[in-house]
């Protein structure tokens, strides 16, 4: 049977530890069976929240409602049954069989000295087979693996039946397979049983698999809430953790997907350092790892041209790279030609990554070919015969010679392309 689910309301929610303060007036509203991810950086106040929702810490300030009842005041057997929770810590000191502690769940349904009912039993079995250790039932929890000791918890949290459920960092101690395993299991329960859950959860891009709605929590209040679309921003994620992000959507499952940039890279001002510029042209996943590598190298780039869909252009507008961009599905044109030229014409180099050429691209390599007599160096990367490459009849393989009976360096693999790179431009590294 589903739940009708329970809705959450904060209100001017505040918690002190002695003199400090961690989460400072906090309102926000969760409807019934929504599936919500609780995120934020290192002491942003989640667990704090948690436990305070749970009834496991009193507040300093600010009320808890349950549908419209406040919750200090509901009897804690019947909050036993509304609510669940598991927490970070699941250090467990007595040496309780896995069962025992599973059946622990049912002890807000048992009078005192009452046994469990057959219900009761299939109930804690069922938790059991749900998190992967009915084969477990009979070992002491005190030999269990970390991992293995969280799904206990988690067991007893489900054969507990709640309607609001808590999960303070579940995820932590379990393999990656099982963190799937788990979040697809709360998100079963959430859409079939109506659960309301909430989950603390560190992994951004985990969180984004699964939840509906997102809370981020910073400089102890709600910095956004909402959509992931609406919550996960890049200006929201350095206000938060203090650190430049790209937000896009994985091509596999179309769920945004975070990618944290690493912190000595420069925020647009390439242009103003002294390092070796490389013109990579094209585009495509094939280019990706030449402008990496490149990049990490320490030289200036330039990259195009490339439509706004292409991997290239993802990377560039990552690390504010110069870029030469395409309407979509469109050939160069020849005003994108001349851009193209002009900007070959900045670098010292230009790089021709192992991508395709057709009839929509054939021009960057021929632009290559009008330019390579001039004074920088032209390095070719052929991990593959450059034939298989050409989609345009073997056009572009007539360019590619011409372009090496001109000059052309051709290598094997990034770290050769990388070592005639320096070896060229020992000095022209892009200051750190």
């Amino acid at each position: 049977m589903v739940a009708l689910g329970i809705t959450l309301h904060v209100h001017d929610l505040s918690v002190e530890y002695d003199s400090f303060t961690a989460l400072d007036g906090l309102d926000f509203s969760i409807k019934a069976r929504d599936f919500v991810a609780l995120i934020g950086p290192n002491g942003a106040g989640k667990s704090s929240l948690l436990r305070c929702i749970g009834r496991l810490l009193k507040p300093a300030r600010g009320t808890v409602y349950l549908d419209s009842r406040e919750l200090h005041k509901i009897p804690l057997p019947d909050t036993a049954k509304l609510i669940s929770v598991v927490p970070q810590d699941t250090a467990v000191d007595f040496d309780f069989s896995v069962e025992e502690i599973v059946a622990m769940g049912r002890y807000p349904y048992l009078k005192r000295f009452q046994k469990e009912t057959s219900r009761d039993r299939e109930i804690i079995r069922r938790a059991m087979e749900a998190v992967g250790i009915a084969g477990l039932a009979g070992k002491a929890v005190t030999d269990l693996s970390g991992g293995e000791r969280q799904r206990v918890i988690i067991a007893r949290a489900l054969a507990q039946e709640p309607e609001l459920l808590l999960l303070d960092e579940p995820t932590a101690n379990l393999d990656i397979n099982f963190q799937m395993e788990f979040l697809e299991l709360a998100r079963r329960l959430n859409r079939a049983k109506g659960t309301t859950i909430i989950a603390a959860i560190h992994d951004l891009n985990l969180a984004l698999q699964f939840f509906d709605t997102f809370i981020l929590l910073a400089e102890k209040k709600i910095l956004s809430f909402g959509k992931p679309e609406e919550v996960l921003t890049a200006e929201n994620i350095y206000r938060a953790y203090g650190t430049h992000a790209v937000i896009q959507r994985n091509p596999l499952h179309g769920k945004l997907t975070v990618t944290v940039l690493k912190r000595d890279m420069p925020e647009g001002k390439q242009e103003s350092s002294s390092g070796t510029r490389i013109h990579v042209i094209g585009g495509g996943e094939e280019a990706v790892p030449v402008l990496s590598a490149l990049w990490e190298a320490g030289f200036q780039l330039s990259v195009g041209p490339v439509t706004r869909e292409d991997s290239s252009y993802r990377f560039a507008s990552c690390y504010h790279l110069p870029v030469i961009t395409l309407p979509p599905f469109s050939p160069v044109s020849d005003h994108f030609h001349r851009q193209h030229l002009a900007m070959i014409e900045k670098a010292r180099a230009v790089v021709v990554p192992p991508i395709p050429f057709g009839p929509g691209n054939l021009r960057n390599l021929q632009a290559v070919e009008e330019v390579i007599s001039h004074r920088f160096t032209v390095v070719i990367l052929e991990e593959k015969p450059f034939a298989g490459r050409d989609y345009c009849g073997g056009k572009a393989v007539e360019v590619y010679e011409r372009i090496k009976e001109k000059g052309a360096l051709v290598t094997k693999s990034v770290d050769d392309l990388l070592a005639i790179c320096k070896d060229l431009y020992p000095i022209g590294y892009r200051k750190q």
